[in-house]
C-alpha cells in the first residue's frame, strides 16, 4: 500500500507566482517567492509544505492559497523548525517518551516478551511498534520474520484496506487468545475465526485509527523503532535497520 501523493513545491511556486504579482503589495517576507528553491518537505499529518528559499523559510497550506512566515515548532520533539533538513529528520522519528503509546489501549498483540529488548539495539529500549493491515501479505511476512529472529514487538491492527480488512480486524481482536490471533494474522488464515460477539470491545481499532492518523501513517506496514525511527514499508536491510544503521 503506497502513501498518498504529495504536492511538489516547485510546481506550487510556479502556480502562485503570477497571482502574487497581480495581488496588492505584500509584506517583505512574501514580496518575492520566486527566489531559488533550495529544498522542501511535506510536514506529516498537516497538509503543510515547508519550503526553504535562498534567504528564508515559508510554509504553504493546502493548494498554496495560504502562506505562513515566522517561527514554527515541532511540539512532539520540542524543537523549532529552522531548515528542511532538520524537519525531514524530525519527521522520520517519533518521540515515544512524549507520546507514551499504550499497547492495551490500541489492542496490540505482542511478539516476544512484553519487556524484551530488541536485538542489536542499545540496552534500555523497548519493543518495536508495527502497524499492519490484516490483509497485507507483506505485513504478515514481516511479522513472521520478526517472530523467527526473536524480535519483540507490539503489533497494532490498522485496517486501511477497506470493509473486508475492518471485518477481519474485528474478528482478530475478538479471538479469545492473542497467540491464536497472531497465528491467524501471520498465516493469513481466517477460516476458523469466530464472528465477534456482542460483548467484544472493538474500540481499540478506533483508537488505533486515530493514533495512525496523528502519526501520519498512511501505508502499511509501518514500523517504529525503540529509538523513534519511523519506517514505512519493510526496511531493505532489516538487520541493519534494527541496529540503527
Amino acid at each position: 500500500m503506497t502513501p498518498k501523493p504529495r504536492f511538489h513545491a516547485a510546481w506550487l511556486l510556479a502556480l502562485i507566482g503570477p497571482a502574487l504579482q497581480a495581488a496588492p503589495p505584500l509584506p517583505p517576507a512574501l514580496g518575492d517567492l520566486s527566489a531559488p528553491l533550495q529544498a522542501s518537505v511535506q510536514l506529516p499529518g498537516s497538509g503543510v509544505q515547508m519550503v526553504e528559499l535562498d534567504d528564508r523559510v515559508v510554509f504553504f497550506a493546502g493548494n498554496g492559497r495560504y502562506v505562513f512566515t515566522g517561527t514554527a515548532w515541532d511540539l512532539w520533539h520540542g524543537e523549532r523548525l529552522e531548515s528542511v533538513r532538520q524537519a525531514t529528520e524530525l519527521a522520520g522519528r517519533i518521540d515515544l517518551s512524549r507520546l507514551a503509546l499504550d499497547p492495551a489501549e490500541l489492542g496490540a498483540f505482542s511478539i516476544g516478551a512484553p519487556d524484551a529488548e530488541v536485538p542489536s539495539v542499545p540496552p534500555g529500549r523497548g519493543p518495536l511498534w508495527v502497524f499492519v493491515d490484516p490483509l497485507c501479505s507483506v505485513c504478515a511476512t514481516l511479522l513472521g520474520t520478526l517472530e523467527r529472529i526473536g524480535v519483540a514487538a507490539h503489533v497494532v491492527l490498522l485496517p486501511v484496506g477497506g470493509d473486508k480488512s475492518l471485518d477481519v480486524a474485528r474478528r482478530l481482536l475478538c479471538v479469545p487468545t492473542s497467540d491464536a490471533a497472531l497465528s491467524a494474522l501471520v498465516d493469513q488464515d481466517w477460516t476458523d475465526l469466530p464472528a465477534p460477539t456482542a460483548d467484544c470491545d472493538t474500540q481499540p481499532l478506533v483508537r488505533a485509527a486515530i493514533t495512525g492518523r496523528l502519526l501520519g501513517i498512511d501505508s502499511v506496514p509501518t514500523v517504529i523503532a525503540p529509538d523513534g525511527r519511523l519506517q514505512q514499508g519493510v526496511p531493505a536491510d532489516l538487520d541493519a535497520w534494527l541496529a540503527g544503521e
